[in-house]
């Protein structure tokens, strides 16, 4: 008996220490991201808006543990830094530093659930969320998304941070959203938000690519709860192409007459706007129809898209350039070009960025 109760012991003690091992290699393996950014805006507003513009730093750093029987660890922060401003508050008053993630994640073959600060990309929901994300595979061909958020950040290293802030008054909002792939080339996307109180939005997306051709259909509406909101709708169209390197996209986004769009987007963020300001895209009654081109030329990336916007009568154009070039493997640099003509020619404008990013 003695001999067994010491097998026992010793089995129990050279688990632990393997375990406290594991630990440690997943810690010691884990994997190091990060980038240091230089950005620079200007803006010439016409009328008699004094033109606007800053130059700024920016450091992003990100470490996830290796994996410990399914389990991970994530923690990432972004630090920004104005160093100068054509007007006082073109950059605007924010914190200089933001804690954007922050979690523990379990996977396998069925599911994956990651509970903290995290990013989130889904149409109606992206940025960085302090949320419960739980993936569900175990359907072949489907992917089902469940979801709760209760803040929501944005983290640029292009503009000011967006500190956390309280997703429909700490009420928070859930997302339930199914792909299914099983067939070529095919994806079918339903959805469904819901925000205690504010509203519920549904909708229905479908991409189809095959070979050089790609198409997307998308409708989504709201259910207003609040007294004297109007439900509203948005119906998204997007034809795609390429040809001997040429990219091409034609699309078209229509909003409800009389509320736009609701609280879609003002609610968790959106994926659905083309283009760099689109100031009028989701208002009530607006037609937007764009068309979008891009092509690589001696390792440059151009790309341009120009769209224009009739909502209640009145009308927006947009025009956006850009070019993007991999210095190294590490190093690359952006410029983008932004003009604006709007309805009152005392709110035209235009805007050249340029970045400088060094990732690793």
């Amino acid at each position: 008996m003695k001999i067994s109760h010491l097998s026992a012991a010793a089995l129990l003690l050279s688990s632990s220490m393997f375990a406290n091992d594991s630990i440690n290699s997943s810690i010691k393996n884990g994997t190091i991201i990060g980038d240091i950014t230089l950005y620079a805006e200007k803006s010439d507003l016409k009328g008699n808006n004094p033109d606007s513009g800053f130059t700024s730093g920016s450091i992003g750093l990100g470490y996830e543990t290796a994996d410990f029987n399914g389990f991970k660890a994530s923690v990432g922060f972004r630090g920004n830094h104005d160093f100068s401003e054509v007007e006082n508050g073109d950059y605007g008053e924010t914190d200089k530093t933001i804690l954007h993630t922050a979690n523990i994640s379990y996977g396998n073959e069925q599911a994956n659930l990651t509970v903290g600060r995290q990013e989130v990309d889904l149409e109606w929901m992206s940025d960085f969320h302090e949320a419960a994300m739980l993936g569900i595979t175990a359907i072949t061909n489907t992917t089902i998304t469940l979801g709760y958020t209760k803040r929501v950040a944005v983290a640029d290293a292009d503009a000011a941070l967006e500190t956390f802030d309280k997703v429909n008054n700490d009420d928070g909002a859930y997302v339930l959203d199914v792909k299914y792939e099983g067939i070529k080339g095919l994806v079918i996307n339903p959805y469904y938000y819901h925000a205690n109180d504010t509203a519920s939005w549904y909708g229905l997306k479908a991409d189809y690519d095959v070979d050089s051709f790609g198409v997307t259909g998308h409708i989504a509406a709201s259910n207003e709860d609040q007294t004297g909101a109007e439900d509203g709708q948005i119906m998204h169209v997007d034809a795609r192409t390429s040809v001997a390197g040429l990219s091409l996209n034609l699309g078209y986004i229509k909003t409800d007459k009389d509320a736009g769009i609701g609280s879609m987007e003002a609610a968790a963020g959106e994926n659905i706007n083309p283009l760099e300001d689109g100031n009028q895209v989701y208002e009530a009654d607006a037609d937007t129809t764009y068309l979008a081109l891009s092509y690589e030329l001696a390792g440059i990336e151009l790309a341009s898209i120009y769209g224009q916007t009739k909502y209640a009568q009145n009308k927006e154009k947009e025009l956006n350039i850009t070019a993007d070039y991999n210095i190294t493997d590490n190093l690359s640099t952006g410029l983008l070009f932004v003009d604006v003509n709007a309805q009152d020619s005392g709110d035209d404008y235009n805007k050249i960025t340029a970045t400088l990013a060094y990732s690793f």
